[in-house]
């Protein structure tokens, strides 16, 4: 008996693990910065961008907090910690994936916002010179949240495939 509602949690395990990759990606770089010539770059965390920071570049606070990006970096956390407490229900399902889908939009939306957490100045500065694009954190994040949505949704019929 103990086994069978052992193989249950599987699935939300998984999810959870996937929920903390996507959140661990936050302190890779998120926004990569070329300047128009091509010559140099820099870019900025995704930590930076969602609590706030100065570049190096710039003498003042540059970043201030931006709740889209938490909410980017969060949202799959939230989703695995839900489909790992919460039993195979059609509400539990909806929602863990939702949080899941709407994490990798944001994720995936990275350079539209931060515009948002920038000060007038540096968002001056920094469109008039260089290109922005999107980093390597943001990527990762939003294809893991992809797979912890699938997981979530297929969360019953995964539970079914342990033995």
């Amino acid at each position: 008996m103990a086994k069978k509602n052992l193989k249950y949690f599987i699935p939300g395990a998984i999810a959870l693990v996937l929920g903390i990759v996507a959140f661990c990606m936050m302190f890779l770089p998120a926004v990569t910065y070329t300047d128009k010539l091509g010559l140099t770059n820099f870019s900025i965390k995704g930590s930076q961008l969602t609590f706030g920071d100065k570049l190096e570049n710039f003498d003042v606070e540059t970043l201030n907090f931006n709740i889209m990006m938490l909410l980017g970096f969060g949202l799959p956390l939230i989703g695995g910690v839900l489909a790992l407490l919460f039993k195979n229900g059609l509400i539990t399902k909806i929602i863990t994936t939702a949080c899941f889908v709407v994490g990798a939009v944001f994720l995936f939306s990275t350079t539209g916002f931060t515009a948002i957490s920038m000060t007038q100045d540096a968002k001056d500065l920094l469109l008039l010179g260089y290109n922005e694009s999107l980093a390597v954190g943001p990527i990762v994040a939003g294809v893991v949240s992809i797979i912890g949505a699938v997981v979530c949704f297929f969360k019953g019929t995964l539970a079914k495939m342990f033995k």
